[in-house]
């Protein structure tokens, strides 16, 4: 049996996705493609765009097999943590072969070389690392300077671009958890990462979530789903998003503003804050200072962000406040104690019975079974199975929030995890 995984958001999926998809499968002559993907928050610290069970479904009938949600806490984290977490519940299937993603580098052998850098941090470039970020930059231009100054500028060449970024991440932590999937990589086609503009075949989810943003704010809410999206989208996922349009999607990042706010209000020092997962003390008394400044989740970010701070940075950290997400349920190795199962094609129970024989991970089909498979699985490690059970737990809360924002926005009700069926197609 030869399995790839994918990590994604596909928020929301598109042509690029699709391209994707096909070309692991060929690539690597793939019986199956596992993906696994954010839930219902994503990386830039904010809602997804449309809920994780619809992105289930697209993915699903573009070519995947089997669809995985990567726990919040991982999902909603920096480039590090993200790609940790996905390397770690993917190895843990213990039948994955390759790991295909995407890149505007597509040159294997540079990429690896700038995960070695990052893997070992050598005492040089640990020194200039820590002189930029005391002079004020942030991180990424820090790290940046640090590698240009020990003599790794084909590193810092590759690390400013997103897409290499996330792949050197995955390619380090597949180093560090010393990881028998082998990495392959495919380049990056049509629009930049961060470009706006629709044109082309292949946009990216940054222009589709502008256009789609833009079509709600400009209008109100009910509208026709834009033509000029509709292109960027497979036809066989269309329909479901066309399904889904003014009814639960789209979701915006200000559609947390009132249930962030009150959170912010509801404080009584900065020492909440900065017991949440990666806020450092001095973000949190800056948080808990310009609380009362607060208008709305955009807004406050960048109000928030200093010379040194992104706006990512600050994003998951208001994120990670209002999900009270603790740093003491973080693991520290990055790992992933469980495999909840969002969807799955039919002809892809062979890989579930393989995953289950081979893998040394706890597949959850049905929510309502966690409490009882996770208590089974970790019944001689009490840490693990703590772990284990306050992250599902905070999975599950994601959940719950969010579908709080589709009800706030358009009066439809999401059954919670406990009473959503898996997709199954």
């Amino acid at each position: 049996m030869n399995v790839t995984g994918i990590i994604a958001e596909y928020n929301p999926f598109h042509n690029g996705h699709a391209y994707h998809l096909k070309e692991a499968r060929r690539l690597t002559d793939a019986d199956y493609l596992i993906v696994v993907m954010s839930g219902n928050f994503v990386q830039r610290g904010e809602p997804a765009i449309i809920h994780k069970y619809a992105r289930t479904g697209t993915a699903l009938s573009e070519g995947a097999d089997l669809v995985l949600e990567l726990p919040v806490c991982y999902s909603s984290g920096s480039a590090e943590f993200f790609a940790g977490g996905s390397i770690s519940l993917l190895s843990g299937l213990g039948c994955v072969d390759h790991l295909c993603f995407g890149s505007e580098s597509s040159d294997l052998p540079v990429l690896m070389d700038a995960a070695m850098i990052l893997k070992e941090e050598p005492a040089p470039y640990q020194e200039a690392l820590r002189q930029f970020l005391k002079a004020g930059n942030s991180f990424p231009l820090a790290r940046s300077k640090a590698l240009i100054r020990c003599g790794h500028a084909s590193a810092a060449s590759v690390l400013s671009e997103p897409n290499n970024t996330l792949g050197v991440e995955y390619m380090k932590a597949m180093l560090q958890q010393k990881s028998s999937i082998s990495p392959v990589t495919i380049r990056r086609l049509g629009s930049g990462y961060h470009e706006k503009g629709l044109s082309g075949t292949f946009c990216s989810a940054t222009a589709l979530r502008s256009v789609l943003t833009e079509s709600v704010q400009d209008t109100g809410n009910f509208v026709l789903f834009p033509d000029t999206a509709a292109k960027m989208i497979p036809e066989s996922s269309l329909s479901l998003l066309r399904e889904a349009w003014n009814h639960t999607f789209p979701i915006l990042p200000d559609d947390l503003s009132a249930i962030l706010h009150y959170r912010l209000l509801t404080a009584s020092s900065w020492e909440e804050f900065s017991c949440c997962f990666d806020i450092p003390p001095d973000l949190a008394r800056r948080i808990f200072r310009l609380r009362s400044s607060f208008v709305n989740f955009d807004s406050f970010a960048e109000l928030v962000k200093t010379r040194n701070m992104t706006s990512l940075t600050v994003r998951r950290a208001l994120l990670h406040i209002l999900l009270d997400l603790p740093s003491s349920e973080i693991p520290r190795d990055r790992s992933c104690p469980y495999a909840k199962v969002l969807g799955f094609r039919k002809e892809a129970a062979p890989l579930l019975k393989e995953i289950t024989e081979k893998g040394h991970l706890p597949l959850i089909l049905r929510p309502a079974d966690a409490p009882d498979i996770l208590h089974s699985f970790y019944s001689s490690d009490e840490k693990t199975r703590t772990l284990s059970l306050a992250m599902f737990k905070r999975d599950i809360l994601a959940s719950r929030i969010y579908n709080s924002l589709v009800t706030a926005r358009y009066g439809t009700q999401i059954p919670d995890d406990y009473r959503q069926k898996m997709i199954l197609m």
